[in-house]
């Protein structure tokens, strides 16, 4: 309770967003996972006749119920507010074995007052439900190892959150794919408990996810088919044309931008036809394609992609707005310090627990899986709480600061 009470100015701040925007207003992604919600509501996912699967169903299962029992949206706007000072308890938790409570104290209301994250709070999107699955599955994971009596738990919670996790992002799953990959090959090297530990973790995780891959090739026929938004994502990534940069469009959108319309409208007339499913097909053949006649040109978009993750910026045919920088300012103070611990992680790499390893890796396979894709500066809201954590070690463990007379 004390620890909890430490933290009731985040959460007043979180309801008050809230209240300010106690209505729903259909934005971006949010429409889509009303819908999924509202299917799950009547019995099914995603309609046969006309099969759709742009994502997974971690937050259109938490919307259900609203959607089951036709209750207003702002009830699940309010569990943002629950899910977000979770993330920041838990968060401060990990922190704790780590820093000392002030400095712990400190990174816990950075993550809970960070700028990007606080416009999520009155959405329904999923940034809000990832961090706090991220945070969760931090916790837990840096439990397994640290004397801990009830390890068996911690490993299950752990595996439990990374597996909705998927379910909610579906990159994640592919990220549960490269770890169970890893922590294999590492424990068949070295043979050690800890990697054995890890690589249960990834292999139920799996396991949690796994009624939606069997619903996927039900429906598709599909072996560890996750969804069809990401052939979209990779055409926009490997445009050759001189004007994109990488960032995606609506094919309904096109006519609006002249370029656009003049470089891409014939292809998506071309594929409008097929089946979702087809479409997703034909997206990443034609991205392959582009990828293999212009690698110079993909590597210009992967490059202005990782500009948007950490900082909103750049997007194509887009004026920029005073808005940029509440993502451009907190992006570029994360990355210098980024840099700057760099060294001292590999100069006193010995010195870090194994745990803070585990979560690196978790990290860069996330932040690189997402870089490859066309990516908004809210994909990187859940890798955040780990990026975090790593500056705080790092910083408070293996840094030391000296006055030179």
């Amino acid at each position: 309770m004390k620890v909890a009470l430490k933290f009731l100015p985040l959460l007043l701040v979180y309801l008050v967003l809230v209240f300010s925007k106690p209505s729903y207003a259909p934005m971006s992604d949010s429409t889509r996972y009303v819908w999924f919600a509202e299917n799950l509501a009547r019995g099914y996912y995603s309609p046969k006749h006309d099969l759709n699967l742009w994502n997974g169903p971690g937050y259109p299962l938490i919307l259900a119920p609203f959607a089951f029992f036709k209750a207003p949206w702002f009830g699940a706007k309010l569990l943002n507010c629950v899910f977000m000072i979770g993330a920041v308890l838990y968060f401060y938790s990990t922190l704790r074995a780590y820093v000392h409570s002030r400095m712990a104290l400190l990174i816990a209301y950075i993550l809970g007052l960070w700028p990007p994250a606080l416009r999520m709070v009155p959405s329904l999107m999923t940034e809000i439900l990832s961090i706090f699955l991220v945070c969760g599955f931090a916790f837990h994971l840096c439990r397994l190892h640290r004397g801990e009596k009830h390890w068996r738990t911690h490993l299950l919670l752990a595996s439990i959150y990374m597996g909705y996790l998927a379910l909610t992002r579906v990159l994640f799953g592919y990220v549960i794919l490269t770890g169970f990959v890893v922590y294999l090959a590492l424990y068949i090297w070295k043979r050690r408990g800890v990697f054995r530990d890890y690589l249960m973790v990834y292999v139920f995780a799996m396991l949690v996810a796994s009624p939606y891959l069997v619903y996927t090739y039900s429906s598709t026929g599909r072996i560890f088919y996750w969804g069809n938004s990401g052939g979209l994502s990779l055409y926009w990534m490997a445009s050759p044309y001189k004007g994109d940069f990488g960032d995606w469009h609506l094919p309904g959108t096109l006519k609006t931008n002249p370029e656009l319309d003049k470089n891409h409208q014939e292809f998506f007339a071309r594929i409008g036809s097929l089946s979702a499913v087809g479409q997703d097909e034909a997206l990443k053949t034609k991205a392959l394609q582009n990828i293999a006649a212009s690698p110079g040109k993909f590597v210009s978009n992967w490059l202005a992609n990782v500009g948007r993750l950490l900082f909103n910026y750049p997007y194509s045919y887009t004026p920029q707005r005073p808005s940029t920088y509440l993502y451009m300012l907190p992006g570029m103070v994360l990355s210098v310090l980024s840099i700057l611990c760099i060294y001292p992680t590999y100069a006193a790499r010995s010195q870090i627990p194994q745990e803070i390893w585990a979560l690196l890796l978790f990290g860069a396979v996330s932040f690189g899986g997402s870089s490859l894709l066309s990516a908004f500066n809210r994909f990187f809201l859940p890798i955040l709480p780990v990026a975090l954590l790593w500056l705080g070690f790092v910083l408070a463990r293996l840094v030391r600061v000296k006055v030179l007379r």
